[in-house]
């Protein structure tokens, strides 16, 4: 099932530091960049995997993060919560998160984010949530 969307005037980058508020806190410059980058990469598997199942129109991809976490309370907990953010809070926002960056600047945080079209997750080959969540992993940790 393909749906055709129209994509919100925020900047990706914008929406999806908004969405991962809950795990980086209002002041996530308290936090090292490792603390950062492993909250991010959490929040990118929940966003892309309900963007994929709202594309295809099934769980497939929000049940396989669950089974990943069904072991990890505290984790399986804040997998729910995203989960529940991301459909109520963002769900009109079906951009993919490709490739993000965080940078500093001017001794603060800033994110680079990249957006894919989810139109892309119908084509042979193109992003999965496994691809993308390796694509953001650093190197030699993918």
């Amino acid at each position: 099932m393909k749906i055709s969307v129209a994509f919100p005037q925020t900047k990706i980058s914008e929406a999806f530091l908004n969405f991962a508020e809950p795990l980086l806190g209002t002041e996530p410059q308290s936090r090292t960049r490792e603390e950062v980058d492993g909250a991010l990469k959490l929040a990118l598997i929940v966003w892309n995997a309900v963007v994929f199942d709202t594309v295809r129109g099934n769980t497939d991809w929000v049940m396989k993060v669950r089974k990943q976490v069904v072991e990890q309370p505290p984790i399986a907990a804040l997998v729910e919560e995203l989960l529940a953010r991301k459909q109520t809070r963002f769900g009109y926002d079906l951009r993919l998160v490709g490739r993000y960056e965080i940078v500093e600047r001017d001794g603060e945080w800033r994110l680079r984010v990249e957006a894919r079209s989810p139109s892309s997750a119908e084509e042979p080959g193109a992003a999965t949530p496994e691809r993308v969540a390796a694509d953001t992993a650093p190197p030699g940790t993918a």
